[in-house]
Parts: C-alpha cells; sequence; structure tokens
C-alpha cells in the first residue's frame, strides 16, 4: 500500500462492483448469486485457491456472466501488487482480464445503461494499465488508461448519493488535487477539476454508509491517509477493516504496520506475530516480513 500507482488499483476496486455484484439480474438469483457471494468473501479473505474454485465453476455454469471472471482476474492483480512482481502474476492478469472485458462489453453491448458493467470496465482497464506500465509494456499500458478513462467519465456522471459515486468521484478529486501546480495546466485543458478535501469528504460519506463498498471506501482513505502522513486516521481504518476480516492477510499486515508508525509498539509486535501465524500459502512473502519486524521490534 506504500506505491502511489496503488491509488489507482484502489480506486478501482473501490468503484463498487462488489455490491452490484451480489444483486445483479445477470444470472438466476437463487444458487448462482449465494455461489458468487462465498467466492467473493473468499477472495477477500484471501483465500484465493478457494475463491479461484469457485469461480471457474460459475464461469462453466454461466460463461456470458462477466462477474466470475472479473474477481477471478483480481486474485493475479493482488498477488502481483501485494505478493511479489513477478512475470507470471502480471500475464496471468492481462490474459484473465482480456477475457472480462470481451464479456463485459457484451452485456454493456446489451444493455448500455448496466452501471456494473461501466465499473467493470473502468475497473479493468485502469488495472491493465496499471501493470502494463509496471512491466514496461507501455503502447498497453497509454491504451487501456485511455479506454478506462472513457468509462471512468461515466462513473462520474452517476447520482451523487451513491455510494459507488462517492468513491470514484472521491479519488477521483483525490487525484486531481494531488497534481503538481506546474501539470495543471494540462488538466485545466482536459476540462478536470477537483481537490484534496473535495476527495476526502466524498469517500469518507462512502465510509459511513451502510453499503458494502463502505470496506473498500476504508481501504482506500487508510491509503490516502498515510499518504497525507495522518496517520492516526489511517490506523482508524485499517481496524474497522482488520475487525471486520480477521483473516485478511493485507489489512492485518497494514494494520501492524500502522500500529508501528504510530509507535503503538506492543500492539504492533502482538499483531505481526498474528500475521506470522496466519494459514495463508498465497502471501507467504507478508508472512516473512512480519517475522521480521517482530524481530526488529
Amino acid at each position: 500500500m506504500r506505491r502511489f500507482p496503488l491509488v489507482l488499483f484502489i480506486i478501482i476496486l473501490a468503484a463498487g462492483i462488489t455490491e452490484t455484484a451480489y444483486g445483479s439480474p445477470m444470472a438466476d438469483s437463487t444458487g448462482y448469486n449465494q455461489r458468487l457471494k462465498k467466492g467473493i468473501e473468499a477472495f477477500y479473505t484471501t483465500h484465493w485457491k478457494e475463491a479461484e474454485a469457485t469461480f471457474k465453476a460459475l464461469q462453466l455454469e454461466n460463461p456470458n456472466d462477466s462477474r466470475a471472471y472479473f474477481f477471478s482476474s483480481m486474485i493475479p492483480f493482488w498477488k502481483y501488487f501485494f505478493g511479489a512482481n513477478t512475470k507470471q502474476a502480471a500475464n496471468l492478469f492481462l490474459k484473465r482480464s482480456e477475457k472480462a472485458i470481451a464479456v463485459s462489453l457484451d452485456e454493456l453491448n446489451e444493455n448500455p445503461h448496466d452501471t456494473t458493467m461501466v465499473l467493470m470496465l473502468s475497473g479493468l482497464y485502469g488495472y491493465r494499465s496499471l501493470i502494463a506500465a509496471n512491466e514496461s509494456q507501455y503502447r498497453t499500458a497509454i491504451q487501456s488508461g485511455v479506454t478506462g478513462f472513457k468509462y471512468t467519465r461515466q462513473l462520474l456522471a452517476l447520482d451523487a448519493d451513491d455510494p459507488r459515486a462517492l468513491i470514484g468521484k472521491g479519488v477521483f478529486y483525490y487525484m486531481m488535487g494531488s497534481v503538481p501546480p506546474e501539470l495543471r495546466w494540462m488538466t485545466n485543458m482536459a476540462g478536470l477539476s477537483g481537490s484534496k478535501r473535495q476527495g476526502f469528504n466524498a469517500l469518507e460519506r462512502a465510509a459511513e454508509s451502510k453499503s458494502y463498498v463502505s470496506n473498500d471506501a476504508k481501504m482506500i482513505l487508510s491509503y490516502l491517509y498515510e499518504r497525507e502522513g495522518q496517520y492516526e486516521k489511517s490506523l482508524q481504518n485499517l481496524r474497522e477493516l482488520g475487525q471486520r476480516y480477521p483473516q485478511n492477510i493485507i489489512f492485518q499486515f497494514n494494520l501492524a504496520r500502522m500500529l508501528e508508525k504510530c509507535n503503538k509498539i506492543a500492539e504492533a509486535k502482538a499483531k505481526y506475530k498474528t500475521v506470522a501465524s496466519l494459514k495463508n500459502d498465497e502471501l507467504e512473502v507478508l508472512k516473512e516480513k512480519s517475522r521480521k519486524r517482530y524481530k526488529k521490534l
């Protein structure tokens, strides 16, 4: 969560895809949506083998529903940014995201007003831009970034009180407010504007909502508050995420790290010890980092 490009990743995740995925009419709501929800929960708790098996089964059952393809592609994406920057994970994401985009575009063509598809496409193209840039595939990065922004503009036009829109707008405004003064002329020419204050206000409203995407809003806020040096506010959001998802090794590791930054050393040591003992084979690197931090403290 330290890299600035990772903000873009969290933006897209926060676009509200998780919430709309549960109630979408794209498939029979009796068994399919329940299993999709189970797969998403496994994804958020970083039990990715279980999540992967669920998403693959759903793809076979309904190959025209993009939701299972989207979340399946998110597994190598999270591995890439939270585990290790391997070409294998990058290439697997790019391959899976191509399929997810193709299915999403078909659904959007059938229903041009499908908000869920707009959110997914904005996310998928944004993700592709991030990984491609990190892998020096600049043509893919630029093409994906430009295409993704087209869907982001649609996101910005959503209902102002919709938590999904609040998250998208919040991070967009924050990023516009983060543009260096010497580059503001470029955003002005493109008709883009926003401030950090506007961004935080929108994100806080989303985080306080009863919507499922309040989790995602807290995720973003924890990162941005840390970036702004407001560690206690970052810690507050990470505590809540850690309580909601005690098995999510990513949340727990970053909670330990923020406790350390806030000079709460005893709590940080205890949390690092917990992370090191979590049953998670997907992100062994975080367990190893936790062991090292525990010994150093």
